[in-house]
């Protein structure tokens, strides 16, 4: 059984196709969406479609934070396996089952979706989100140690343990909260990867910024210098 766990800002277009969507995969269990405050009326729309299954939050606080958003849904889950997407569709749940099967049939930790197994360069990221993430993986791979092909993915299959667990050790701040459970949790974790093709987004914006890169280099920082202090 799985919760699944979707953090989301400004999405209200993509909440029913994702239900619709996720409707499809058998093995889902719950689908729990955290809404980060929303300008658009995303929570709403959320609201509508909440019933035993699809269950909806209004974090607390008003600082928007993916990470947050994720670790207060992986809480609220029901069940210990817990498969965290985004809510734009760029992750396709059709990989649900895939992944589902490589965690059961080689006792994993996690999962990873990687961005760059199939489309190995570009993908659907576009040019320069591409080289942004492929240099920065290159980085992390030099200074932490290659553990999966795609450390910075935003999907992902895990036990609900390897989160709670080590939450006091996470930076817990920003958009890469696979990173945290990867360098800053069980450092023996037992990863695997399925390889995907990231659509393209149909509706609504990236939030992808500059603010973003500099919350994460903040959290190499954070990993390389102070938490395996603690």
């Amino acid at each position: 059984m799985i919760s699944i766990v979707i953090p989301t800002y400004n999405e209200k277009k993509n909440i029913s196709k994702i239900i619709n969507n996720l409707k499809k995969i058998k093995i889902t269990n719950e689908v729990i969406f955290v809404d980060d405050h929303s300008s658009d009326g995303t929570f709403n729309e959320i609201v509508k479609y909440k019933s035993k299954k699809i269950k909806g939050y209004l974090r607390a606080s008003l600082k928007k934070d993916l990470s947050k958003s994720v670790f207060f849904g992986v809480k609220k889950a029901k069940y210990n396996n817990i498969l965290v997407m985004d809510c734009d569709l760029q992750h396709n749940p059709i990989y649900i089952n895939k992944m589902w099967t490589k965690y059961k049939s080689s006792n994993l930790d996690l999962v990873v979706a990687n961005r760059f197994g199939v489309q190995k360069i570009i993908g659907n990221l576009g040019l320069l989100r591409s080289l942004v993430s492929l240099s920065t993986i290159s980085i992390i791979n030099f200074i932490f140690g290659k553990k999966t092909q795609d450390p910075l993915s935003g999907f992902f299959l895990c036990k609900k343990s390897i989160i709670l667990k080590y939450r006091k050790s996470f930076f817990l701040c920003g958009y890469k909260i696979l990173f945290d459970i990867i360098y800053n949790g069980d450092q023996n974790l037992n990863i695997g990867q399925q390889d995907i093709i990231f659509n393209r987004r149909q509706s609504e914006k990236s939030k992808f910024n500059l603010r973003i890169i500099a919350i994460f280099i903040k959290q190499m920082i954070f990993t390389k210098f102070v938490a395996k202090s603690k």
